[in-house]
């Protein structure tokens, strides 16, 4: 079967901005022209993303071996807790360090700025250290699943806004292997967060009336899309962003029966009520609403709720020995760039997400975790994965983000960089 692609439409209708043409939810699991079985919508998907996810975690564990080697000193551990020991050392650095011991302790048994880190992946790996999987173990566990899921929903995503297969695996690949996706291998919270995005968004976008064969398919996507927006809000401080593409596609909609109006309503609302359950949590047992926000300004963390862009520019400019302020700068102008790509070929209510996490990923202080938000913008990836549609394109692409995925990883098991 053959899928009309994006660059069909733009041709048709001279580059406007336009509504994609919905696949059918079926269109991986019908029979081809060619009379060959097609394999089930799961199977496609994993057979897609896997091949990624093995590269992706054969050459981040590698990076971390080659740190660990190179710069042995540069400890795993988290302020007033024993240094960590493990098989894989340089993957518990950094935040992956907290988010063990908040699973291990609980936020009462790490320090008071603890706070700030969003609580489903520590209950996450707290569900298996239960049953008898250590935290650090459980971590590495939680996120290398979620991360291949992750890898196989942008697949699914990719289909839904009229990629085709081959568009479809690029954006496995990229979901992977863009130069901030180390952090899936790592014990960080954008392995669950990129799973819960990329569900929600095929959610809105598969429960459009007629885009699927039956009610009941439509009404799972629903559900999907209502526990994915849920645990968006629990996941990160800007998980709640993705309610914007909700409400957008229930104006968009709006002429849907009454039930599917009201369906899609407390799908677009989910985040934010993600986002309440652990504020209500944090002011009940700290007695203020906006604890996590506000340790995370303080002057040794992210010092402010938005900075200067410009600042952060020159500060990326001139940082020296590393390089990756030089090579953050570079991934800034890409994004800007695949921020317009979005425009002429995602949903406008992709694009509307995808603007704002933009600009919260654009006014953080000093850039210095860019690659990693900005690798979380699924957006951008998907307008990475239509545009590369010539093999030498496709593979400049996939080789320089590899090499980038390499690179900061290792200057961070290292200690200079911080993702």
């Amino acid at each position: 079967m053959q899928v009309r692609g994006t660059s069909e439409v733009d041709d048709e209708t001279g580059g406007a901005n336009v509504e994609p043409e919905q696949v059918p939810a079926n269109a991986a699991v019908s029979a081809p022209a060619t009379g060959r079985v097609a394999r089930p919508m799961w199977l496609a998907s994993l057979l897609a993303a896997l091949p990624a996810w093995v590269v992706a975690h054969v050459l981040i564990v590698a990076m971390q071996d080659y740190a660990e080697r190179r710069n042995p000193q540069f400890p795993a551990e988290m302020p007033g807790r024993d240094q960590i020991h493990h098989v894989f050392d340089a993957l518990f650095t950094w935040d992956t360090a907290w988010y063990s011991g908040i699973a291990a302790h609980g936020y009462a048994g790490v320090p008071s700025d603890g706070i700030r880190f969003w609580p489903l992946l520590p209950l996450t790996i707290r569900s298996l250290d239960l049953v008898g999987i250590g935290a650090l173990t459980a971590a590495l566990v939680v996120c290398w699943l979620a991360s291949l899921v992750f890898g196989m929903l942008m697949y699914r995503l990719a289909l839904a806004v009229n990629g085709d297969e081959a568009t479809a695996r690029r954006a496995a690949w990229l979901s992977q292997l863009a130069p901030g996706a180390f952090v899936l291998v790592m014990g960080y919270t954008e392995a669950l967060a990129g799973m819960l995005a990329a569900a929600f968004l095929a959610s809105i976008l598969l429960t459009r009336p007629g885009a699927l064969p039956t009610a009941r398919a439509t009404w799972t996507w629903y559900a999907v899309g209502f526990v994915a927006g849920v645990g968006s809000g629990l996941v990160r401080p800007t998980g709640w962003l993705l309610c914007l593409a909700g409400l957008i596609e229930v104006v968009w909609n709006r002429r849907d029966v009454v039930s599917g109006t009201a369906a899609r309503l407390a799908v677009a609302v989910s985040p934010v009520v993600g986002l309440l359950i652990f504020l209500g949590w944090v002011h009940a047992v700290y007695h203020d609403w906006m604890l996590p926000y506000s340790t995370q300004q303080a002057a040794n963390l992210r010092g402010t709720t938005a900075a200067n862009p410009w600042e952060s520019a020159l500060d990326s400019i001139n940082q020296g020995g590393n390089g990756a302020g030089a090579f953050t700068l570079i991934l800034v102008v890409a994004s800007i760039g695949l921020l317009w790509g979005s425009i002429r070929r995602l949903p406008f209510s992709f694009t509307v997400w995808a603007f704002v996490s933009l600009v919260a990923v654009i006014t953080a202080p000093h850039f210095s975790s860019f690659a990693r938000y900005s690798a979380g913008i699924l957006p951008l990836l998907l307008v990475a994965a239509m545009l590369t549609t010539r093999r030498s394109a496709w593979w400049w692409t996939i080789g320089s983000s590899a090499a980038l995925c390499a690179y900061f990883a290792f200057q961070s098991f290292i200690g200079i960089y911080i993702p």
